[in-house]
């Protein structure tokens, strides 16, 4: 989709204001980075850190560049809704852009620093609330625009992954150490029932009936549904053959699915079903992936994966209608979230 050249304009006149701001010299920081593994999360080395990340705006429609918001101190998660963009830190922080101009509007504090904390948060458009995954195991609800904590709880005892589907009554809750998936009622914050799925679990796709998840595992792919408000059910689908991320193509059947090295289409709902599915028009990939995006025309994947080698995020755009990979950015530094608004313009936040 394209955007108006005075959006873009009045986004680089708002940088510019911003890097002349007080706020935006203290945001500036140094880097400091130590390594931990995240257990059950990813098969990745995830950063355990106190940080400066930069968060790049780019085109869809030639993977460029539009501008670089540098120095978000702590930066670790994105999250979209409602003409804003914010940006969850490990210190317990959250930071509002306007989408228009990227100005910082409104900075808040929602926890107490966690290193390992606030690595995940959706949007839920049941209880028109943000779920984040705060400090010491515990999530938080938040009112948007506002980024008020409306309530904390804790389900498990240490949350990776959060899915929600559109409309769905209830958010999905992965917990690391138990290779788990919980499910709460958004109505009160409820706990439901819980599932294991017995392998480390790497993502959760909300499918296209709202009320199901896809779990990408170390060992395969896992379909966890809803029975009754209080009751879950898992089958495994794929056995032995080990998936990262994965995403729903919305008004399909069909997913997109990332294993170690390449990204191809999963047709989970065949009509062959229950036969295991199997991944078709599968292209490679380099690096390690870490993130999946819908494009705001539903006829792409973008894949975020990095590449240890020389320290650099890539950004894939594969698009599904055409079976192929139609360009690649790459971006300095560690590729910690990517996020896509719904007229298509992209999101990406790397460690500086």
């Amino acid at each position: 989709m394209h955007r108006d050249s005075t959006t873009f304009q009045k986004r680089r006149a708002g940088m510019e204001r911003f890097k002349r701001t007080t706020a935006g010299q203290l945001l500036c920081g140094c880097l400091f980075v130590s390594f931990a593994v995240i257990a059950g999360c990813t098969n990745l080395t995830e950063y355990d850190m106190a940080l400066s990340a930069g968060l790049h705006i780019i085109s869809p429609e030639d993977l460029t560049v539009i501008e670089t918001i540098p120095g978000i101190e702590g930066a670790r998660t994105l999250l979209l809704h409602s003409g804003n963009v914010f940006v969850v830190s490990t210190e317990g922080m959250i930071f509002r852009y306007d989408v228009e101009t990227m100005e910082l509007v409104d900075q808040n504090q929602i926890g107490s620093p966690s290193p390992a904390g606030y690595s995940d948060a959706v949007f839920s458009t049941t209880a028109k609330t943000a779920y984040i995954i705060g400090s010491y195991g515990n999530i938080l609800e938040l009112s948007l625009p506002e980024c008020t904590v409306v309530d904390q709880f804790s389900v498990c005892q240490s949350p990776v992954k959060l899915a929600t589907g559109v409309d769905s009554p209830y958010l999905f809750v992965a917990d690391g150490p138990s290779s788990r998936i919980y499910q709460v009622q958004v109505d009160g914050n409820r706990p439901g029932d819980n599932v294991p799925v017995c392998f480390s679990i790497n993502h959760m796709a909300p499918c296209q009936n709202p009320d199901s998840m896809l779990v990408a595992t170390t060992n395969g792919i896992s379909l966890v549904s809803v029975l009754s408000p209080v009751v879950l059910r898992v089958v495994r689908l794929v056995k032995d053959d080990p998936f990262v991320l994965m995403v729903a193509i919305p008004g399909d059947t069909v997913f997109v699915g990332v294993r170690s090295n390449n990204v191809g289409i999963l047709d989970v709902l065949s009509p062959v079903f229950p036969p295991p599915p199997y991944m078709k028009h599968i292209c490679f990939i380099s690096g390690d992936p870490f993130r999946i995006a819908i494009s705001g025309d539903w006829q792409c994947a973008y894949v975020l994966t990095y590449l240890a080698e020389n320290n650099t995020s890539r950004l894939v755009s594969y698009n599904y209608s055409l079976k192929q990979i139609d360009g690649t950015l790459d971006i300095p530094g560690y590729p910690l979230d990517l996020e896509v608004m719904g007229d298509g313009v992209i999101y990406v936040l790397t460690s500086e």
